[in-house]
């Protein structure tokens, strides 16, 4: 019996986000070498982690990215409309004294 390390994820990326060329929802696989030696089995399930860790870490980053900089925009057009209420506060202010 073949073992592998099997990892499913499904995102969902808010409406209008350019999402990365990747398929939605992606299953990986990744075979985990077999051996009758315990330390050959458990050295060859530790490359496969790492395998899965890396794999699923560079997409995760691109969708991360595709989200971040949508995300990055937004916050940058709240700080100006922050900042544009706060030089009314400012002129009401003066207005009062």
């Amino acid at each position: 019996m073949s073992r592998n390390i099997k990892i499913t994820y499904d995102l969902k990326v808010p409406e209008g986000t350019s999402a990365p060329a990747l398929d939605n929802p992606q299953t990986l696989q990744f075979p985990v070498a077999e051996s009758a030696d315990i330390k050959v089995y458990y050295s060859g399930l530790r490359e496969s982690i790492e395998r899965a860790k890396n794999t699923v870490g560079e997409e995760l980053t691109a969708w991360r990215d595709a989200v971040g900089n949508r995300e990055q925009s937004k916050e940058m057009k709240l700080a100006k409309k922050d900042e544009e209420e706060g030089d009314e506060d400012d002129d009401e202010n003066e207005d009062e004294a």
